[in-house]
């Protein structure tokens, strides 16, 4: 039967202890965990109780974690199980992550309706770049697609007027470069961040004019 043979304190902020049985590799248990299972040194724990308590302490331990990334700002799903996969918890990705949407830390649809307003307010995009920035975030592409439909009415924005504001403030720079390099940059910068071309010409046209377009010429 699997004998305890250490039992000390866990480093790091998560706290707990660091069980050994049969001198193999430790694992980490919450104090909370360990006062339950009045866990000493030299106990013995059948299979499947030694089971049991690992796979307690592993979804302890991943809702812990879990909670503590999402402390700092928002996340998706995908984030998290990311972040779990890295320490070791994968396995208990599926728990935490549930749990953490029952409980509303985690949220893909709030999370998505913030992304849009962040970058709508700070770096406008056009639609279909904001869903694909959402995509690669792990969204699922109804949760996107709605996310962007929904901020954009709320903000009372529409793509056109995004595409002017983006070209508006880079203009300003490339306004001592040659009409033509100037035209090129912005039409690039702006295609870059998802807008139409047949629109990025327009605009380009209005804050950069080619004057070989003009009356007379």
């Amino acid at each position: 039967m699997p004998i305890v043979t250490a039992l000390e304190p866990a480093p790091g902020w998560i706290g707990g202890c660091l069980v050994q049985v049969d001198g193999e590799a430790a694992f980490r248990v919450s104090d909370d965990l360990a006062r339950r299972e009045n866990l000493e040194l030299g106990m013995s724990l059948g299979a499947v109780e030694l089971a049991a308590l690992m796979h307690e302490a592993g979804c302890a331990e991943a809702m812990d974690r879990a909670v503590h990334y999402l402390s700092y700002r928002p996340r998706t799903g995908r984030e998290v199980r990311r972040y779990l996969g890295k320490h070791r918890l994968a396995k208990y990705a599926d728990h935490a992550i549930n749990r953490c949407v029952e409980l509303g830390y985690l949220d893909d649809r709030a999370y998505a309706e913030a992304f849009v307003r962040e970058r709508i307010r700070f770096r406008p995009r056009g639609a279909p770049r904001l869903v694909s920035e959402l995509l690669s975030r792990g969204i699922e592409r109804q949760t996107a697609d709605r996310a962007v439909e929904t901020v954009l009415a709320e903000e009372g924005v529409s793509e056109q007027s995004l595409l002017r504001t983006a070209a508006v403030r880079r203009a300003g720079a490339l306004r001592a470069l040659e009409p033509a390099t100037a035209r090129r940059r912005l039409s690039a910068y702006l295609a870059r961040r998802g807008f139409r071309a047949g629109e990025i010409r327009q605009v380009v046209l209005e804050l950069l004019p080619d004057e070989t377009d003009a009356p007379g010429v």
